[in-house]
């Protein structure tokens, strides 16, 4: 259902949608799961290399094939241009674009409604590509941290439309925080659902910081951990959760920068992941580091993960 859609839709059941008892025994049937190894969520701060590695992945599940990727944060392309020159079958799709008049109100202010119907839309017709054929090897959610912000101002306008407050700075109750989580979970499930062998969802890494005392009677704000930037749950829909983190000689808490003693020159920097989690092939590999992109003196080098194939080039 469109949030845009003021007009309130009439009840409907899959019966009178066509979908009686013999459609869903024929589902029944024929309907098999399908091979859909990776549907990976990477987690980090800015800067990290989560687009480069997702598309890495990707291809070494399938080194043909279209990847599409859902540019929620606008900064994939220029990743992708650098990284990935020649692969023609990667696609760069902006959400917020500044030539798509229909998520704009009158005043050149966003309609996030507008917004989120859009990548519903897209999926859509993701789909549609999909059933009529065409090769689709992965599809990279790029921005999952800015889709939920997305979301919640998305849901302002909705509550707006119902009526439950008058203006957007007017207070409502908690149980209506779950317009944000279904719209974003909506998006999320669809995406995972589809038909394709890697779908990614890249989280942006926030600060989890709490008062303590000083010493001398005062509280001062202290970063006790870390967290993903997702809603409550979200974490269910992946099979493998990869945290990514940069580090350099010395730390730069302030950037996000972790310390590597190891490293010789202050210039120097390195990208590493960690394996969080992994449900099936490779769950083995589960509390592993490693380093997927080094640049020492000035010379960039990639690793990526080449270890993690699905049974797709490695076969």
């Amino acid at each position: 259902m469109s949030w845009n859609n003021t007009k309130k839709p009439s009840a409907t059941t899959p019966e009178t949608k066509g979908f009686d008892k013999e459609y869903y025994r024929n589902m029944f049937e024929n309907n098999t799961a399908q091979a859909v190894p990776v549907r990976m969520a990477l987690v980090a701060k800015e800067n990290c290399a989560k687009t480069g590695l997702a598309i890495s992945i990707s291809r070494q599940v399938n080194s043909k094939g279209k990847i599409y990727v859902i540019d929620v944060d606008n900064s994939a392309k220029s990743t992708i241009d650098e990284a990935y020159p020649n692969d023609d079958e990667i696609v760069v799709l902006p959400l917020l674009d500044e030539r798509d008049d229909s998520i704009f109100n009158d005043d050149s202010t966003v309609n996030y409604a507008a917004l989120t119907d859009k990548m519903n839309m897209y999926t859509n017709i993701i789909a549609e590509k999909i059933k009529d054929g065409e090769n689709i090897t992965g599809i990279v959610f790029d921005g999952g941290s800015t889709y939920l912000k997305w979301c919640e101002h998305a849901m302002t306008a909705v509550l707006l439309r119902k009526g439950v407050i008058k203006e957007e700075g007017d207070g409502f109750s908690q149980k209506e925080w779950r317009t944000r989580n279904q719209l974003f979970r909506q998006t999320l499930t669809r995406l995972h659902g589809l038909s394709v062998p890697s779908v990614f969802f890249t989280f942006h890494l926030k600060d989890v910081s709490t008062y303590v005392d000083n010493g001398s009677g005062g509280k001062v704000l202290m970063k006790i951990g870390e967290r993903p930037e997702w809603d409550k749950g979200t974490m269910r829909l992946f099979s493998q959760q990869i945290f990514l983190s940069r580090y350099m000689k010395k730390a730069d808490a302030a950037a996000g920068v972790k310390a590597d003693p190891t490293l010789k020159n202050n210039d120097d920097w390195v990208i590493k992941a960690t394996i969080e989690e992994v449900k099936g092939r490779h769950m083995e590999m589960v509390g592993e580091t490693h380093t997927i992109l080094s640049v020492i003196k000035g010379k960039v080098k990639w690793d990526g993960l080449p270890m993690l194939t699905w049974g797709g080039n490695d076969e």
